[in-house]
């Protein structure tokens, strides 16, 4: 019997909630589709916040990377490399210094092409950062590890 009640106490649950907002009367019907743009606005600022963390998370990478680079001293390589960085960088933090929630009290329209704007803007930071990363990858390929050798192969065997 427990197992059936409690379903049936959950059913009833969700009924009830179900028909709450229509018990307020007529002036109530606008209100779920007044919410949604103000819930897309969280949403569209949500989404945009992720996309700052995972530039952010980039912008390690680029210093762990610049470190490397910079200690593997061969800078005729590495100096176009790290200036792509430092740009890829100043990129992120022009973003962040210039970035502002949007007022509350804004019109909603009005909040959503500043945060559209702002997740467009964010995505070009993140192109950069991505493309300084793979070209500091590239050049660390190409250059042995300050300090380190490179792996060698198996000898073969000598021939008789």
């Amino acid at each position: 019997m427990i197992k059936l009640s409690l379903p049936l106490r959950a059913a009833c649950s969700l009924v009830a909630i179900a028909l709450l907002p229509s018990c307020g009367g007529a002036g109530t019907s606008s209100t779920p589709t007044a919410a949604a743009p103000t819930d897309q606005a969280r949403a569209l600022e949500d989404t945009l916040m992720a996309h700052h963390d995972r530039a952010m998370a980039q912008t390690e990478q680029l210093f762990e990377l610049k470190t490397k680079l910079t200690a593997a001293q061969a800078p005729a390589t590495t100096a176009p490399v790290i200036a792509k960085m430092q740009a890829a960088d100043q990129a992120m933090m022009n973003w962040m210094h210039h970035y502002q929630a949007p007022d509350s009290a804004a019109p909603i329209s009005q909040r959503l092409t500043y945060l559209q704007d702002q997740q467009r803007q964010l995505a070009g930071v993140e192109r950069r950062l991505r493309g300084a990363l793979d070209s500091a990858n590239a050049a660390l390929h190409q250059l042995p590890a300050a300090g380190v050798t490179a792996p060698t192969t198996p000898a073969t065997p000598a021939t008789k």
